[in-house]
């Protein structure tokens, strides 16, 4: 990351901002905004989505590729450009949700111009994962009120995030008004799955997990996910060769479990992402 932050704007009315003893200032309405750390923050550093910055900066390297020396995200990011990630080379890229930068990675390897935020300090993480890299510039806002210039970006990218926001459709909107005209919105969203709304055994047990999870103090809910992680993933790493079994595993076990679908290196890596992608899922 450059050390300029013209790029940012006043998401409350859009105006340049000026750095002025250490923090960003909207000279026409003196809103000033705090830089901690290297990255302007623009939200209150504690929110709904503390589960995610606790879970991103405990796990910042886990989802990376250059970590996990595959493709995985690679590969993702490609199929939701069409499989053409060289068209984004040169092209001004806002990535919405960024977490600890998984996409951030791929996106600046090919040469994206890269303005990127979270809502969560999860920021932190993606800072210490790629802010070497001159062609980011980073920030923690809400997809509410988006600290950067609108009608802007070739690609707005949004994966993985939606549907945590508190309204979807807004948020789309949201997003929609930041790009420019011939450019194109990027976003995901869960596929509707009736298993995930009905309690076992017709369905997954990951939703009784997560109504009780959610009864525990913050501090709390990652021992209690370890503890479920570490009783049911021997099991499913015994019976990682049977599909039946897995399914018939996930109307008790709320653990998500990626043999053979994830084409990780070693056992520890699918523990960890289990683990990770099992506190997303029941602390969201």
């Amino acid at each position: 990351m450059k050390n300029d932050f013209s790029v940012f704007r006043d998401p409350q009315d859009g105006g340049a901002l000026t750095l002025f003893m250490g923090k960003l200032r909207n000279d026409r309405n003196g809103n000033t905004y705090p830089i901690i750390d290297g990255i302007p923050r623009f939200v209150f550093s504690s929110n709904y989505s503390d589960s995610f910055g606790f879970q991103w900066n405990k796990f910042r390297q886990t989802q990376l590729d250059s970590f996990t020396n595959t493709d995985i995200t690679k590969t993702r990011l490609a199929r939701c450009l069409n499989g053409h990630l060289d068209s984004i080379s040169g092209k001004n890229v806002l990535e919405a949700g960024s977490g600890a930068g998984r996409f951030t990675e791929i996106l600046l390897q090919n040469g994206a111009l890269v303005h990127s935020f979270d809502f969560s300090n999860a920021v932190n993480a993606n800072y210490f994962n790629n802010a070497s890299n001159e062609r980011l510039f980073l920030a923690q806002a809400d997809i509410r009120n988006i600290p950067f210039e609108k009608h802007h970006y070739d690609y707005v990218i949004c994966l993985g995030v939606i549907q945590h926001t508190p309204t979807p459709e807004d948020s789309i909107e949201f997003l929609y008004e930041m790009v420019k005209p011939g450019g194109l919105l990027i976003f995901d969203h869960y596929l509707f799955k009736i298993r995930n709304l009905l309690p076992p055994p017709f369905g997954s047990a990951n939703i009784l997990y997560r109504k009780v999870i959610l009864l525990l103090p913050l501090k709390m809910r990652f021992a209690a996910i370890k503890f479920i992680v570490d009783c049911f993933f021997p099991i499913h790493w015994f019976l990682r060769k049977s599909l039946l079994m897995q399914r018939l595993l996930r109307r008790i076990s709320p653990v998500h479990f990626y043999y053979p679908f994830l084409k990780l290196k070693s056992r520890q890596s699918y523990y960890d992402w289990a683990l990770l992608d099992t506190h997303d899922s029941t602390t969201d």
